[in-house]
């Protein structure tokens, strides 16, 4: 049942944090495709992407940083432009959302 699914999903601590906002759940869906897709995608591409319930910009790279800092979000280097950051889920995080997805 898929609110079994959701409720295993929050089980986990980093999808819990990305999912109290209104966003969530399509973040999580927009960096899982940008993964999986192996997209150049920042801070402002990610944003971009959203369609429902954006948040202003300023209040969504906050919400990034913070989830970077507590290591539900991992920011590396783009090999493309050297002066950007791509956003991935934490393996903790892309592992109970592929979970959640396949189930």
């Amino acid at each position: 049942m898929l609110l079994e699914r959701y409720q295993i999903l929050l089980a986990n601590e980093g999808a819990k944090r990305i999912l109290s906002k209104p966003y969530g759940l399509e973040l999580l869906f927009v960096l899982a495709v940008c993964e999986a897709e192996n997209a150049d995608n920042g801070v402002e591409d990610s944003y971009e992407l959203l369609r429902h319930f954006a948040p202003r910009r300023a209040a969504f790279s906050n919400f990034i940083k913070t989830l970077e800092s507590e290591g539900h979000i991992v920011k590396t280097v783009s090999s493309i432009k050297a002066s950007k950051n791509i956003l991935r889920l934490s393996k903790d995080v892309g592992k109970a959302f592929k979970a959640f997805k396949a189930s």
